[in-house]
């Protein structure tokens, strides 16, 4: 996206014709803050936009009678520092801002380039650190339910569909099984890491770290090798591969930066990811963004929702943690794996094997 913006040239010294794009806020801003957005009189504005090297700060009119919602650029200032805490991202003709105030109810929203000063939105959801103190600390205490069964890996879809990798061996790995509300059913075929689509069908790594999806009553082999799945409510699938990171693109997969040993995707696409030194980060717009803390397994829910087991060990496991948007709040309980269902309930794989759900 590109449009002519003037500097003075006493700061930057020429012309800028690059830029980014925005969302929706407001606010009278410090330039170097990386603050929340807020929309006020339908006017909206971003503290901080990093778009490559450069930091800006961006104002924008929401328009009327646009389905969907259109806005349109007014100022547009250049940051010669900020905070990058919680900033937004332009890249590829695509911004990303984590969170957005209205109401006082939190939102991360997408929004795609139309033309050099208009924006449209493409995608957004409910950020769970929005809730209040005490909403928080109701969603964040499960009362774990002992379930049948016992399990090496869980992966949930958008839609509340639960799968298990069971302890029972099989060629390729160990026996898949598939949660009818009151028990396991087992499925064809064996694995041994799992996460499932928005449609409720599962994919799958084998021993050999090869790649299936299930199509109703089949496995369908994909290319490529990966140790790790995740799969975005969105329907955005990732893999942790010995190579890197990969997205699947419906034929293929491309290849991203980093490496991991872990992986979950969120609501809007974006990939965390626990690296070998079981540090975590996020990417956003084609940039790794460290998070705070070390884990040593993530699941994210189709409601925003990111929780992880940590690195010390407890008597089923590890500690197990909820993202409040800043940091992580601890919960009672611990566990080896964990995967969250569309309401922000963690699913957890304790001492040999056990599952548990919280309540």
């Amino acid at each position: 996206m590109r449009f002519s913006i003037r500097y003075s040239e006493s700061i930057i010294g020429n012309s800028l014709n690059q830029f980014l794009v925005a969302c929706c806020f407001l606010g009278l801003i410090s330039p170097i803050q990386a603050q929340p957005s807020a929309l006020h009189s339908d006017v909206l504005a971003l503290p901080v936009v990093i778009s490559g090297e450069q930091f800006f700060r961006v104002s924008l009119q929401l328009l009327s009678d646009t389905d969907p919602v259109e806005l349109e650029i007014s100022t547009v200032d250049e940051i010669l520092t900020a905070n990058t805490t919680g900033a937004s991202y332009f890249n590829n003709g695509v911004l990303s801002v984590p969170e957005l105030l209205i109401e006082n109810q939190s939102y991360w929203a997408e929004f795609s380039s139309v033309n050099s000063s208009r924006l449209r939105l493409a995608a957004f959801g409910i950020n769970n650190f929005g809730l209040d103190t005490n909403q928080l600390a109701q969603t964040s205490q499960p009362n774990w339910q002992r379930l049948p069964g016992e399990a090496a890996d869980i992966g949930i879809g958008a839609n509340g569909s639960v799968w298990i990798i069971g302890l029972d061996e099989s060629h390729g790995g160990y026996r898949i099984y598939h949660w009818n509300g009151q028990n396991w059913r087992r499925v064809e075929g064996s694995a041994v890491r799992i996460d499932v689509d928005p449609a409720g069908n599962p994919w799958i790594v084998n021993q050999s770290h090869e790649i299936y999806r299930w199509r109703g009553d089949s496995w369908q082999r994909l290319p490529g090798d990966a140790r790790d799945i995740g799969i975005g409510a969105n329907g955005a699938v990732w893999v942790a591969s010995g190579g890197g990171v990969f997205r699947w693109n419906g034929v293929g997969w491309d290849r991203t930066s980093g490496s991991a040993v872990r992986i979950d995707v969120d609501a809007a696409g974006n990939p965390w990811v626990i690296d070998h030194t079981d540090d975590i980060y996020q990417l956003r717009n084609g940039r790794w963004q460290r998070v705070s803390g070390q884990a040593r397994d993530i699941g994210i829910g189709a409601d925003g929702s990111v929780w992880i087991t940590g690195t010390r060990d407890g008597g089923g496991g590890h500690d197990v943690f909820r993202w409040n948007g800043s940091g992580w709040n601890q919960v009672p309980g611990s566990a080896r794996q964990i995967s969250v269902d569309p309401f922000g309930v963690p699913w957890v794989l304790g001492s040999a094997g056990k599952i548990y759900r919280g309540q």
